[in-house]
């Protein structure tokens, strides 16, 4: 918005509307900025406040402002982009090396069981905890006053009436002093546990490049266990019979029907010449 319109103050008010939690105050900065500059105000409804702004976003933001990846790698490889090919991917593999590496040596180095950044804003808005008043509602709700202002927390469902517990899910300063109050605090058998990342290793070989084909996607054909051919089975049969003699010998030998009730060979019993007779 500043490189867009040249104005400083266009920018914050932008920065506020984007930031905020509730829609009293998403609606009183989108008149300021409608008042500061109207081109601004346009272009912020064209584009669509679900895009940028906590209140009207339907999906789980934590504080973040942006939701295009793309621009975030895009602004580092401004330069980079105008080198060669292999050299290009030479360095976005080794920027994305480096940011795995920075971020797993600070998770080994965490000190306590929240990150850094997570730790000092609890430790900031348990210090906002000290000038509000808890009035106990039931055994979940609790209603914070602070100079006159009120919020209702309930801790069963984790919301407060400022939104910032459901937006960022992360505990705002209400919800720890209602937490505080109520002394919720973690047991120390669950504290005392410290969880690591899984053992894995890796499999043996190369990896597969494709995938295994469902039972549905595989094709079965009739195998005749007479003649060893496929396209029919042992009951439709009319070709020799293959027997194995020995390890590695197969000797086709001529297959003959026989009738079932005169025991004749050409035949079956369903041709049979005598089957009339039989039956009378």
């Amino acid at each position: 918005m500043k490189k867009r319109f040249h104005r400083k103050d266009v920018a914050d008010i932008m920065d506020s509307v984007a930031r905020t939690y509730s829609e009293f105050n998403y609606n009183r900065n989108m008149e300021e900025l409608h008042r500061l500059h109207k081109g601004a105000f346009d272009y912020a409804i064209v584009t669509g406040p679900h895009k940028w702004s906590h209140v009207h976003c339907p999906q789980r933001r934590y504080r973040l402002i942006t939701i295009n990846v793309v621009e975030c790698i895009n602004s580092c490889l401004k330069f980079p982009r105008q080198l060669p090919m292999m050299t290009l991917a030479e360095f976005i593999r080794n920027m994305l090396q480096k940011w795995f590496h920075d971020r797993h040596a600070v998770a080994w180095s965490m000190r306590h069981q929240l990150t850094d950044t997570a730790h000092l804003m609890i430790l900031k808005r348990v210090k906002k905890c000290n000038y509000m008043t808890v009035n106990t509602v039931d055994w979940n709700i609790f209603s914070v006053k602070l100079k006159g202002n009120q919020w209702i927390v309930n801790l069963h469902f984790k919301t407060c009436t400022c939104n910032k517990f459901q937006m960022d899910y992360f505990p705002c300063s209400h919800a720890l002093a209602a937490a505080r109050y109520m002394r919720c605090y973690m047991p120390s058998d669950i504290a005392s546990q410290v969880v690591l990342n899984p053992k894995s290793k890796r499999q043996s070989g190369h990896p597969m490049e494709g995938r295994h084909a469902s039972y549905s996607e595989r094709t079965t054909t009739q195998s005749c266990r007479r003649c060893r051919k496929s396209g029919h089975n042992s009951r439709r049969c009319s070709n020799p019979q293959m027997v194995n003699e020995g390890p590695s010998i197969s000797v086709l030998h001529e297959y003959r029907r026989k009738c079932g009730i005169c025991h004749s060979i050409g035949h079956n019993k369903q041709t049979c010449p005598e089957k009339d007779s039989t039956v009378e």
